[in-house]
């Protein structure tokens, strides 16, 4: 559900946002496209009437920092947590097992991409 943004300081048009979360970031003058990279599959584009090859896409979400400024989410899910918090807090991201067991073996816990954890 697009929510109408009221925040004409920043918008010189009719904005939409995807939640109320992404609302009042905005009207606190803390929005930016998310960044996360996102697959997107082969198929028919309606928008540009034309075929598309499977590839990787910036999210493009509203996204903010999080309220406790441990990192950023979107209104699409996403969520970072910053590199100082992680390293503070001696957990990293890791692509996969084998990264997984690379962190382990210097003491660091692993979190998959998804927020998950990974088994090694």
């Amino acid at each position: 559900m697009a929510i109408r943004c009221g925040n004409q300081a920043k918008h010189t048009e009719t904005t939409y946002h995807e939640n109320i979360a992404a609302v009042r970031a905005c009207h606190r003058g803390e929005t930016h496209p998310c960044n996360w990279l996102v697959s997107i599959s082969a198929g028919w584009s309606s928008e540009i009437e034309d075929w598309v090859d499977a590839r990787s896409v910036e999210c493009g979400a509203t996204s903010w920092e999080l309220a406790d400024g441990r990192g950023w989410t979107c209104a699409a899910g996403h969520e970072h947590i910053h590199a100082e918090v992680r390293d503070a807090e001696r957990w990293d991201y890791a692509d996969g097992p084998e990264e997984a067991r690379r962190l382990a073996a210097v003491g660091v816990a692993s979190v998959g991409m998804d927020g998950g954890p990974i088994l090694v």
